[in-house]
């Protein structure tokens, strides 16, 4: 499994745009073949920081999807309406839920 987070502040007076936009994509993205969810989060001390997660079952759905329209307008509307931008691109080698955090815990 991987995923992309991307972290954006955006504009103070975007905002509602920004949200609009991800609503929109919300539906489309997570429908595309090989997504496993799509979510946006607004952080909980910065308001106008939003923090937008793709999770993918394999590379291949990953990067299929970085060549769709979808995620050239999820970019365009992170670099018109943002201030700032970081992506992070990651690949999970583990999941599970309160065993692996035990055992984790453990090691």
């Amino acid at each position: 499994m991987l995923f992309y987070q991307i972290k954006v502040d955006i504009k103070l007076y975007k905002t509602d745009e920004f949200i609009n936009s991800m609503r929109s994509l919300l539906l489309s993205i997570s429908k595309e073949k090989g997504c496993l969810d799509f979510s946006v989060y607004q952080d909980s001390e910065k308001e106008n920081t939003y923090i937008v997660v793709g999770e993918w079952k394999t590379r291949q759905a990953m990067e299929k999807h970085f060549q769709t329209h979808e995620f050239e307008l999820l970019i365009g509307a992170a670099r018109v309406l943002g201030e700032t931008f970081e992506m992070n691109i990651a690949e999970v080698s583990k999941t599970g839920g309160f065993e692996l955090a035990r055992e984790q815990m453990a090691s």
